[in-house]
């Protein structure tokens, strides 16, 4: 059985969305010389290990260097990238919430982080912007314009208003709250647990097969490669949108836990062979842009 990879045949959003989301996670993962760019002829044979295109993995880099993730930079004719300090300050963050997952909840407080703000209905734009980045911080939308975190801090959730220019808000940190009859279904449906679970679900089909496949060593390093660097991306989106409720508020037989402990596993298991799989590919590319500059010469 083989690691799902996906083609260029898909909707051109979706590849270009995904083209440029598994360049920062393989920059970020295996790129152990921050800071050093890496020939742009590198990154397109990267990619194409996923079946992208040459002409959409140019595309991304272009994009995610208009984006501000990427730098660019010549040395003659050839085009190099490097991660800017964003980039880097955003894959840090990701990396907190991977990896910190399913743990904060077993010190929970009981406190709830409260945000109520209104937005003027002509600035939808903002709107929009204010919810994603709620959602960022654990946040759900529990009445309308009133939403609630179990974890975010006030002063991280000021700052951010601040930097969006939001001024017509108020935060507060509480723990007296009283739940009555029909609460939890209404925190499952703000936090829209169902769809949650499901996403959880799929990960287990598609991942549980690698774990079971690297623990009789039946997975080459180009598979590896493939099927860690698509993980990390599939959990990390899905860490983005998890609440990390405390185990109380959630269903029974929620599979968070289950698929968090596949994620460990495969992470570890397949680091050393993806690892070993990506310095090829990026010696290799060295190896040909060496020998056609010596041709050209």
């Amino acid at each position: 059985m083989s690691v799902s990879v996906g083609t260029d045949a898909a909707p051109q959003p979706r590849v270009r969305a995904r083209s440029q989301r598994l360049l920062v996670t393989l920059l970020g993962e295996y790129w152990s010389e921050p800071g050093t760019p890496i020939p742009s002829a590198t990154l397109v044979s990267l990619l194409g290990e996923f079946g992208i295109a040459p002409a959409n993995a140019r595309a991304a880099l272009a994009r995610l260097a208009r984006r501000g993730l990427l730098e660019r930079s010549r040395n003659g004719r050839r085009t190099y990238y490097d991660l800017t300090p964003e980039a880097v300050a955003v894959l840090e963050r990701g990396a907190q919430r991977i990896f910190g997952l399913g743990r904060r909840g077993a010190s929970w407080d009981g406190r709830w982080t409260v945000v109520i703000f209104s937005v003027p209905d002509a600035e939808r734009d903002l709107r929009h912007l204010v919810r994603s980045r709620l959602r960022w911080l654990t946040f759900s939308p529990l009445y309308d314009a009133v939403w609630v975190s179990p974890h975010a801090d006030p002063d991280d959730v000021l700052h951010l208003l601040d930097q969006l220019g939001l001024t017509d808000v108020l935060v507060m940190r509480t723990s007296d709250v009283s739940f009555r009859e029909g609460s939890s279904q209404r925190l499952e449906q703000a936090w829209d647990l169902a769809a949650l679970a499901e996403r959880y679900e799929t990960f287990l089909s598609r991942f549980r097969p690698l774990v079971e496949r690297a623990g009789r060593d039946r997975i080459d390093a180009a598979e590896a490669l493939v099927g860690r660097t698509e993980m990390v991306d599939e959990w990390r989106g899905i860490a983005r949108d998890d609440p990390d409720l405390p185990a109380q508020f959630l269903p029974e037989h929620f599979p968070r836990a289950e698929a968090n402990e596949v994620f460990m596993q495969a992470y570890e298991a397949l680091k050393a062979p993806a690892r070993e799989r990506f310095e090829e590919l990026v010696a290799g590319s060295a190896d040909e842009s060496g020998s056609a500059s010596t041709a050209s010469a």
